[in-house]
């Protein structure tokens, strides 16, 4: 870690305390002028600290943007022992490209990526994915699964129906899961999900989940071929988040949810929550020619709707064109 992240590590370490400039110091080798200057640095980056003398420094606000050293600063504090490395960045291309990049060259997985900004943020089916700096998250998590591409079939529903969970439990927030990679909230779309994967003949050989979750973003920040369609945590909220205390709990969430589906310990839930987070449940929607009342999902991740004529079919990919709830 950076110098700025060990000092945040000191304060989130003794939260609500004062620290002299010396005793940081003395932790970290460094000078109590030393100390200062970083924590000025610190303060035109947003971070309140209060000081008092003979008593020191204590931590009062941090800014809501993401901060990669207060996000390394908490994985410290807290770390997320699955992954065996993961990168914080200001900026990147792409946080799924980043991590495919590094899984390729052989850095150690599961890893993952976090950004503040995305310069080529990408959506399904080649899509751009609006992704502006300070507003929301950009997460991308890899691994290297080593089983059939069958057997994945169903991951980035799992990732969804669990990131529902998480958000509803967290915030109180009905969000639901729009088949078969968008989360919803009250009829916007605040999240996408996209999982990519390398596969050699039936085995997968890298795979990467990446999420984009609109947080802080208020109505004016979508373009607006988005702003009737789009919103965020914070606009039904009424409040702004810390995006790098949040990507802290997102990591060790996605970890988890990682964790159970590889040990194939998530099938159960899966079935059982699906129609509860279902957002297309019962709707009478349309995927290229083909209409139909939603039923739910099968068993492998497919969109089971029922025809017209009492015929079921089973849909495997395809973008959904929503009419009325039955």
């Amino acid at each position: 870690m950076n110098i700025p992240a060990l000092i945040l590590e000191n304060f989130i370490r003794h939260q609500g305390q004062f620290l002299s400039g010396t005793d940081v110091g003395n932790a970290l080798g460094l000078s109590r002028v030393s100390v200062h200057n970083h924590l000025e640095a610190l303060r035109k980056e947003g971070f309140v600290f209060s000081a008092i003398r003979n008593r020191g420094y204590r931590l009062e606000t941090e800014p809501d943007r993401f901060h990669p050293a207060l996000f390394d600063a908490l994985m410290a504090v807290d770390p997320c022992v699955y992954f065996q490395s993961y990168t914080s960045l200001e900026s990147v291309g792409s946080t799924n490209s980043f991590v495919e990049k590094e899984l390729s060259r052989g850095s150690p997985a599961p890893l993952f990526a976090v950004a503040d900004l995305q310069e080529q943020g990408r959506g399904r089916r080649g899509r751009v994915w609006h992704s502006p700096a300070g507003k929301n998250l950009y997460i991308s998590a890899g691994l290297r699964p080593g089983m059939s591409p069958a057997r994945l079939q169903t991951i980035t529903l799992w990732m969804g129906l669990r990131l529902c969970k998480y958000l509803r439990d967290r915030f109180s927030l009905p969000v639901l899961i729009k088949w078969p990679n968008d989360l919803m909230l009250h009829d916007r779309k605040i999240a996408g999900m996209l999982t990519e994967a390398r596969v050699d003949s039936e085995y997968t050989r890298d795979l990467v989940f990446g999420l984009g979750l609109n947080v802080n973003a208020a109505k004016e920040d979508f373009p607006e071929d988005l702003a009737g369609i789009a919103s965020s945590l914070s606009i039904v909220l009424e409040k702004n988040l810390s995006l790098s205390r949040l990507a802290h709990e997102i990591v060790h969430l996605i970890s988890v949810a990682f964790k159970d589906y590889l040990e194939d310990a998530y099938r159960e839930e899966l079935a059982a929550d699906w129609p509860v987070f279902d957002y297309l449940r019962r709707r009478q929607v349309c995927i290229g020619d083909i209409e139909g009342k939603v039923l739910g999902i099968s068993a492998n991740g497919s969109l089971r709707l029922e025809r017209s004529d009492g015929s079921t079919v089973l849909l495997h990919s395809g973008e959904v064109s929503i009419g009325s709830a039955d």
